[in-house]
C-alpha cells in the first residue's frame, strides 16, 4: 500500500509531461499550417504593392506649360513675320491676333499682341526663337501646372463608365430576349445606357480639352515698337546740368564780349583815326572853300 501511494504521484507527474509534450507539438503543427497558409498572402500583398509602385513610376506626369513674353522690336510688322515663320517651322498655328496703330512722336506705329499654340516639346525651343526677335525683352513668365491625378482621375471613371456601359448592353440584350420581356424593363435599362453614355461623352470632352492643353502649349506674344517702349527721359534729370551749361553759356559769352571790346580798341580805334583824320581836313578846306566863294559874291 505505501509503495502504491509513492508510484502513484510518479505516474500523475509521467502523465502530465506526457500530455504537455503533446500539446506542444500540436500547438507548433498549428503555428506551422498558419505560417505556411499567411506566407502566400503576404507574398501576393507585397508583389501587388510592388506593382503599384512600379506603376505609379511609369505613369508619365501630365504638365500643361504655358508662357507669356513680351518683346521690344525695331519693326513690329518685320518681328510679326517672324513670329508666324517661327510657330509655322515648329508645327504649331497662331491661334489669335490683336493689332492696331497708334501715333507717337507724330508718326504711326504698330503694336499688339498675339496667341501662339506650339507643341509642348518645342516650348523653350520657340521662346528662344521669339526672344531672337527683339531688340529687348520686356519680361517672361512661363507657368507649368501638374494635371497628372485629374488626368488620371478621368480616365478611371471612364474605364468604370466603358465597362457599366458593355454591361447595360449586354443587359439589354438579354431582357429583349426574353419571352415574356417587357417594355419598361427595356426602357429602364435603356434609360440607364442612355445617361451612362452622356457622362462618358462629358467626361471624354474633359479628358480631350486636357490632352489638347498638354500636347499643345499657350503663348501670349506682346509686341511693342521701340521708339515707344523708349522713356522720355533717358536718364535722371538734374539741375545740376542746365545750371552748369547756362553758366558757361554765360561766361563764354562775356568772354565774347570782352574780346570784342579789346580788338575795338585795340585794333578798330586806329583804323578809324586813320580813315577820320584825312576825311576831316577834307571837309574843313571844303567849309573853308564854300564860305571864301560866298564873301566873294557878296563883297561884288
Amino acid at each position: 500500500m505505501g509503495r502504491i501511494r509513492v508510484a502513484l504521484p510518479i505516474i500523475l507527474v509521467l502523465l502530465g509531461i506526457t500530455c504537455a509534450a503533446c500539446g506542444a507539438g500540436v500547438s507548433d503543427m498549428a503555428f506551422s499550417e498558419s505560417v505556411g497558409a499567411s506566407a502566400p498572402a503576404m507574398a501576393d500583398e507585397e508583389a501587388y504593392a510592388e506593382q503599384q509602385a512600379a506603376d505609379g513610376a511609369a505613369e508619365p506626369r501630365q504638365v500643361i506649360a504655358n508662357a507669356n513674353i513680351s518683346l521690344v522690336v525695331a519693326d513690329t510688322a518685320a518681328a510679326l513675320s517672324g513670329v508666324e515663320q517661327v510657330v509655322s517651322d515648329l508645327g504649331g498655328y497662331v491661334a489669335d491676333m490683336d493689332l492696331s496703330k497708334g501715333r507717337y512722336d507724330e508718326s504711326e506705329v504698330l503694336h499688339g499682341s498675339v496667341t501662339l499654340r506650339v507643341p509642348a516639346t518645342s516650348l523653350e525651343e520657340a521662346l528662344d526663337l521669339l526672344r531672337a526677335l527683339a531688340t529687348d525683352v520686356n519680361y517672361l513668365n512661363i507657368n507649368r501646372q501638374d494635371v497628372t491625378d485629374q488626368y488620371s482621375d478621368l480616365d478611371a471613371r471612364l474605364r468604370n463608365l466603358r465597362a457599366t456601359e458593355t454591361e447595360l448592353l449586354a443587359l439589354l440584350t438579354e431582357v429583349r430576349e426574353r419571352p415574356n420581356a417587357k417594355v419598361e424593363d427595356i426602357l429602364a435599362v435603356h434609360r440607364n445606357l442612355t445617361q451612362i453614355r452622356e457622362e462618358i461623352e462629358m467626361l471624354q470632352g474633359r479628358k480631350n480639352l486636357l490632352d489638347n492643353q498638354i500636347d499643345l502649349s499657350t503663348i501670349w506674344v506682346e509686341l511693342i515698337p521701340d521708339s515707344v517702349f523708349r522713356p522720355i527721359v533717358e536718364e535722371p534729370w538734374s539741375a545740376s546740368g542746365p545750371v552748369r551749361s547756362a553758366l558757361r553759356a554765360l561766361v563764354a559769352t562775356l568772354q565774347g564780349l570782352l574780346t570784342a571790346l579789346i580788338w575795338a580798341i585795340l585794333y578798330l580805334t586806329p583804323l578809324v583815326l586813320v580813315f577820320l583824320i584825312p576825311l576831316a581836313v577834307l571837309i574843313w578846306l571844303v567849309r573853308l572853300w564854300v564860305g571864301r566863294r560866298r564873301k566873294g559874291e557878296e563883297s561884288t
